[in-house]
């Protein structure tokens, strides 16, 4: 009994002893396990951290975690909580501390709970992590471990990788990755997709084979090791669209290393270059057909002076050929040697900006030909920029014979002013009778008070000879000034000079003034003008004449009572107008275009020529580079000359 006793309890020691056992080895297990977390704990590159219920404040971190918010101690550390080290509001507009929350209730939950997170480190700075939250269960109490990565630098890359694709789709060109030895799609942008009407999941599943028919396996080749000796090579294709239809591309192809070998290409469409080109060619073949068969000499300068372009036209009128002409300075060539200077002055400001004196205007200039000759030309010159520089292109016209009838014209417009005032002649002695008239009327009637005096034996005193002698010298001087007036108006000379127009209404005035008043016709002069005119006196008072002595014959014609002719002078700043109105009823409106014709007159019956308001028109356009209009006003018509003040 006792020996059974003994055993039994000697066999319960031996099992608490192995129990006891048991128990020593899983504590040192759970030892070697705790050391074993701690230390991957402590050593883990990412932030690990835990937190506990029923505060949520962080209980232990690693050395990565106090790193990472920028926290000197563990002590400062297990002070904060999750929101803590978070901004006030996440990006979704959640505040930070309601949505940690709420991620940790997903952990406890479900087990674990991973998401991106913003945090923010104790001296301000945000960053973006990626969070695991783990739910661990520690003698009976729950607790959350959190593992935090910083991926600031990871979303960087993936924003600019980002960027990168948005600006590959947006790019005008269609650019694709291939694969070397299939020459399958690997990539494409959406511009590729857009020009060939496949969508991208079509174009993955193609080769460059089926979008380009004309090419083949040999032709493949033979790009692929033009590829392996330069860094790009650039060919001009036909692709054809998912609808069937072609178009031309011009094609960059690279050969990119990367993890292996690929094939960069950028394909653009040139369908708007080849229009181009086309018609540029055949705007070039017009340009030639119009040139070579051109009357006028079309040629062009290039920035350094020399010639550059020559039609056939400047063959025939300069006698030098193409081949002898061509690169060749042109004004040492074509202009004569007076004008040289002033052309190597004014060069280098067109170089530079295109602008010279004589660009975009037509002149009337002189050339010299082949022998040496010198010919009037016509020349219209433009600039035009090429390449960056700039070009003149002139259109030169041979004005040899233009010249010659101007010159015939002008001998005729002269001799006709001529014989116009030789066919005045009759008028002007009429109105220098009436001119005279009250003069020697004047003086015969002192001398015949003389003779009375003398008759009646009257004293004849001093005095009453010097009145006399005063009296006849006044009335001798008026009729001198008449001829002198008259003798200028028909002398050749047309030499110019300073005059007012106060002085030109009293040598009009001196001719025809009488002659009106002689004929109850009233003339008044409204004259403002103070400045004076350099010009040719005689023609002025030519067309004054004219204008005046037209008038007054309307008025006799017409039988006007209270006939009125008003001479109105004003000025601006810039010109001087004569206006001349009388009221004779006007200009018919069935003639009025009619008037200014040569040999159109309304004065028949009075032997009129035709010529008068003709000549006046040529006088005041051609030769005092005026203008001469005329209407009517008031019942009556008006002839107005307007002249610049310094032409």
């Amino acid at each position: 009994m006792e020996h059974t006793d003994s055993k039994s309890s000697l066999e319960r020691i031996a099992a608490l002893e192995m129990q006891l056992s048991e128990y020593q080895q899983i504590e040192l297990q759970l030892r070697e396990s705790e050391e074993k977390y701690r230390q991957l704990f402590d050593s883990s590159r990412d932030a690990l951290m835990t937190i506990t219920s029923p505060s949520w404040k962080y209980t232990e971190a690693n050395k990565a975690a106090l790193q990472l918010f920028g926290v000197a101690s563990i002590e400062e550390f297990t002070a904060l909580g999750p929101w803590d080290v978070s901004p006030q509001q996440q990006p979704d507009g959640r505040s930070s501390a309601e949505k940690a929350q709420e991620m940790i209730a997903i952990a406890i939950q479900e087990g674990s709970n991973a998401f991106e997170w913003e945090h923010q480190r104790l001296d301000g700075k945000v960053f973006t992590s990626d969070v695991l939250l783990t739910r661990l269960e520690l003698d009976g109490q729950i607790l959350v471990q959190a593992t935090v990565r910083d991926i600031s630098e990871r979303k960087q890359n993936e924003e600019k990788l980002k960027l990168f694709r948005t600006l590959l789709d947006r790019s005008s060109d269609a650019i694709e990755i291939l694969e070397p030895l299939t020459m399958r799609f690997l990539d494409v942008n959406e511009t590729e997709c857009k020009t060939l009407g496949y969508t991208k999941e079509e174009i993955l599943s193609m080769s460059v084979f089926d979008i380009d028919p004309q090419l083949d396996t040999d032709s493949t080749n033979e790009l692929y090791q033009l590829l392996q000796n330069k860094e790009n090579v650039q060919i001009e294709r036909l692709h054809r669209r998912k609808d069937g239809s072609f178009f031309p591309v011009e094609v960059n192809l690279a050969r990119v290393e990367h993890d292996k070998t690929y094939i960069l290409g950028i394909a653009r469409d040139i369908t708007e270059r080849k229009i181009a080109e086309q018609s540029l060619r055949e705007s070039e073949e017009k340009f030639h057909s119009i040139t070579v068969s051109a009357q006028d000499a079309i040629l062009m300068m290039n920035d350094e002076g020399n010639i550059s372009y020559w039609n056939e036209a400047a063959e025939r009128m300069f006698g030098y050929s193409e081949n002898e002409i061509m690169g060749w300075p042109l004004h040492e060539m074509l202009a004569p040697e007076r004008f040289l200077e002033a052309h190597h002055k004014a060069f280098d400001h067109f170089k530079k900006t295109g602008e010279g004196a004589a660009v975009g205007k037509t002149l009337e200039l002189v050339a010299l030909k082949k022998d040496n000759t010198e010919f009037p030309i016509e020349l219209s010159l433009s600039a035009v920029m090429s390449n960056g520089r700039w070009n003149a292109i002139g259109i030169i016209r041979d004005i040899t014979e233009r010249k010659k009838m101007e010159f015939e014209l002008k001998q005729n417009e002269e001799m006709m002013i001529a014989q116009s005032k030789q066919a005045a002649m009759g008028d002007m002695i009429a109105m220098i009778a009436h001119q005279w008239r009250q003069p020697l009327a004047i003086m015969g009637m002192e001398i015949n008070n003389l003779i009375m005096s003398i008759s009646f034996d009257d004293e004849i005193t001093t005095d009453n000879l010097l009145k006399l002698s005063e009296s006849l010298n006044k009335q001798l001087h008026q009729l001198s000034e008449t001829i002198d007036n008259f003798r200028n108006f028909f002398m050749p000379s047309q030499s110019r000079v300073q005059i007012t127009m106060e002085e030109v209404l009293e040598n009009t005035l001196n001719i025809i003034g009488a002659s009106c008043e002689n004929n109850t016709i009233a003339l008044t002069i409204q004259n403002t003008s103070k400045s004076s005119l350099f010009i040719n006196k005689s023609s002025l008072i030519q067309v004054l004449l004219n204008i005046l002595g037209n008038a007054k014959d309307m008025l006799l014609v017409n039988e006007i009572k209270n006939a009125a002719i008003t001479v109105t002078v004003s000025e601006t700043d810039e010109t001087i107008s004569i206006s001349v109105c009388d009221n004779a009823g006007g200009i018919p409106e069935c003639i009025f275009d009619k008037i200014g014709q040569p040999y159109f007159t309304t004065k028949k019956d009075l032997n009129g020529t035709g010529l008068g308001v003709y000549i006046s028109r040529i006088i005041i356009e051609k030769h005092l580079f005026g203008t001469f209009r005329w209407y009517n006003k008031d019942g009556g018509a008006c002839f107005e000359v307007t002249l610049k003040i310094k032409p």
